[in-house]
């Protein structure tokens, strides 16, 4: 199985919009910032398909699919144990450590540059929001803040992975 690093990209930044909008409150925002991020995606996904994907090869889309189900079954363990301690505010930053982690390592595994900037970065903003949590009671507005910084980092990724981002830098000159 062949996995394309931009759709897994895309998959990621929905996931952590989701769950900023969660936080973000029932005022309609939340509602309105994940209809926005679902059509950016479409449109990257679509420039995607029309540039033509560009998937890894077998071994490191096995590395890919290893990574993402260890991060998915640590932050549930934690997501548990963390609710056991009454101590659920750490878990957006600890989860978000956990995804940035992963992209490290996938960039080791990958040698692609920018996938290890973002994944310094989503480990940055997660030990952030988790100092955020010591010094602050409310972590379900960090929750939101975090997700959806999360989100839109992970889709500027995937649309400079497809190359937007240099389309629209050539633009502005």
């Amino acid at each position: 199985m062949r996995v394309d690093p931009v759709l897994v990209e895309l998959g990621v930044a929905l996931v952590w919009l989701a769950v900023g909008t969660l936080g973000l409150g029932a005022d309609g925002a939340g509602t309105l910032v994940l209809a926005i991020a679902i059509a950016i995606a479409i449109g990257i996904g679509v420039e995607n398909r029309r540039r033509g994907p560009r998937p890894f090869d077998t071994s490191r889309s096995t590395e890919m699919l290893r990574l993402a189900g260890g991060v998915i079954a640590v932050v549930v363990l934690a997501s548990i144990v963390l609710g056991l301690l009454s101590s659920s505010a750490f878990l957006p930053g600890l989860a978000l450590v956990l995804t940035g982690a992963a992209f490290v390592l996938l960039s080791r595994a990958t040698g692609q540059r920018p996938t290890r900037w973002l994944g310094f970065a989503l480990v940055g903003a997660g030990l952030l929001s988790a100092l955020l949590s010591t010094m602050l009671g409310g972590g379900f507005v960090t929750q939101g803040l975090l997700g959806v910084l999360a989100g839109v980092l992970v889709l500027l990724s995937a649309a400079d992975r497809v190359g937007l981002v240099e389309m629209l830098r050539d633009r502005t000159r």
